[in-house]
């Protein structure tokens, strides 16, 4: 299985079992992940999230299996040094926590230059469940409205949203044929199945927010899912390859 959403680093609110490059590994291993898409927790906070980007690539090289996500905010005047240096195909950006707008120009700059660069561009709805952030830290998730409205204005970009939930699905999927969703929010019986009613095989990532949230959990959701071994192949594996031009 290729994880597309996992993450080290520090949380202020909660305290991770997989704090370094080898003990994700091994922990991704024992689910049956293979490889996975790595970002920095840290670089939601740090002023500058590059200084963490390449702390992040600096300790993932002995990891192959393990490939580190840039994380980009378009706001500061570095963002296109980041996209240029990033190894994988893609960049994950923080509305929410880097108080910006998605329909915003800082945005609509870095969407042409990923769509430029035959880059794809990972949006972090949320981090926690909002009942769960602390009450001097409520931050919003990404409107649906506007990823939806982003997604119009540059078909050709593939875009990622990350944690949505259940009911986000529908609206994400059903206009836009470049947006995908990662599965790690969406709690519901018989989760894949159900969400292959409305939900397109390919646009169906798998993620399973590590640490965040516990891995196994994900894994279930595919596992135990009632689909044919080639959509399970799809869901886990093969459209992470496509989107992100994995090898």
């Amino acid at each position: 299985m290729i994880d597309i959403n996992t993450a080290l680093g520090h949380w202020p609110f909660m305290r991770f079992p997989q704090t370094t490059p080898a003990k994700l590994s091994r922990h991704l291993k024992k689910e049956g992940i293979t490889q996975a898409l790595v970002s920095s927790i840290d670089a939601i906070f740090y002023p500058d999230p590059d200084v963490y980007n390449r702390l992040l690539a600096a300790s993932l090289k002995s990891f192959p299996e393990l490939l580190p996500v840039f994380t980009v905010n378009p706001v500061l005047a570095n963002w296109e040094k980041i996209v240029e240096s990033s190894k994988v195909k893609t960049v994950k950006i923080y509305p929410g926590y880097h108080n910006y707008s998605l329909l915003s120009a800082p945005v609509y700059l870095l969407a042409e230059k990923l769509i430029k660069n035959k880059m794809s561009l990972m949006i972090q709805m949320r981090v926690e469940d909002e009942r769960s952030h602390h009450p001097l830290c409520q931050i919003p998730p990404v409107p649906v409205a506007d990823i939806v409205r982003f997604a119009e204005k540059y078909p050709s970009l593939p875009v990622i949203c990350f944690c949505p939930y259940f009911a986000e699905l529908i609206p994400l999927t059903s206009g836009n044929e470049n947006v995908y969703v990662d599965i790690s929010f969406v709690e519901i019986m018989n989760t894949v199945t159900r969400v292959l009613k409305d939900v397109p095989a390919g646009r169906i990532l798998f993620g399973s927010h590590t640490p965040f949230l516990y891995t196994r959990a994900a894994a279930m959701k595919t596992e135990y899912a009632e689909i044919d071994r080639k959509t399970y192949k799809m869901i886990t594996e093969t459209n992470a390859q496509k989107v992100f031009k994995l090898k």
